[in-house]
């Protein structure tokens, strides 16, 4: 009797546990699950928030014969095919010299996924891209001999919430545009998991490519309306303080980011 009693529990049990298996391979409709961190947060990561230091990545790898200069005279163009970017709080200028024969083809430079731009005042902020570019770069040279530069500017999302915009102290013309020029010359390839997990979720959506620039002196004028088409890079610029300054991305927030970025495919 003893033995069936045992053996008729041993049944139940693994008939529960078989259901309860069975239960949860099942898309439940769970509303505790939306608050469970599916991205998690990069603050204690150096560079990232509050913190000094570089941010973690590789150097970024540019093709043979191409170099980044300093061009520290050369103006802010704001003629939009000048600009690359997926993200836009703020832009930084990237001069490139092609150092092969001249009558070459142009070399293409890519800038990938996951770029970091690190600031030279530890008072502004990091940045990163989202979206890979390529951009052209000729073996020109200039009348009179030397090399011509070819200047680009990079769009940025912020990696450091409590870090002053890189743009505040723009001057002249400069002081309507989101430009910070002669502040970046480290460019990195993040390896920051959670950072590439949210680029992964992001890039691919050629929607978000920029094509206006928007006036930073405007947006602090107390009757501003933002603009519709600068609301997502707003959502997107909020999402990644997240990571860098918060607790992380919670599903509800990844459910609803995959919405907004339908639009935007």
């Amino acid at each position: 009797m003893e033995k069936y009693l045992i053996s008729l529990v041993a049944g139940l049990v693994y008939l529960f546990s078989s259901c309860a298996e069975d239960a949860g391979d099942l898309d439940l409709d769970d509303p505790l699950s939306d608050y469970e961190v599916i991205i998690g947060s990069s603050r204690a990561q150096p560079g990232l928030g509050e913190n000094d230091g570089t941010p973690l990545g590789s150097v970024l790898n540019l093709p043979e014969g191409i170099r980044i200069v300093e061009r520290s005279h050369k103006a802010f163009d704001p003629t939009i095919s000048k600009l690359y970017a997926h993200a836009n709080f703020f832009y930084t200028d990237v001069n490139l010299v092609n150092d092969r024969m001249p009558g070459t083809p142009p070399v293409y430079v890519e800038f990938p996924p996951g770029l970091i731009v690190v600031s030279m005042d530890h008072d502004k902020q990091n940045g990163v891209s989202f979206e890979r570019f390529l951009v052209p770069v000729p073996p020109t040279e200039k009348i009179g001999g030397g090399r011509d530069t070819t200047t680009v500017y990079l769009g940025m999302a912020c990696l450091n919430e409590k870090r002053s915009m890189p743009w505040y102290d723009n001057q002249g013309d400069e002081q309507r545009y989101p430009i910070s020029r002669n502040n970046f010359n480290t460019f990195l390839v993040t390896n920051d998991v959670n950072l590439l997990k949210f680029i992964d979720l992001v890039k691919g959506h050629p929607g978000l490519k920029v094509t206006q620039h928007w006036d930073p002196v405007a947006a602090h004028e107390e009757d501003y309306v933002v603009p519709e088409w600068m609301k997502i890079h707003g959502y997107l610029q909020d999402l990644i303080w997240k990571i860098t300054d918060g607790h992380g991305i919670l599903k509800k927030d990844i459910n609803e980011l995959k919405q907004k970025l339908v639009a935007y495919k």
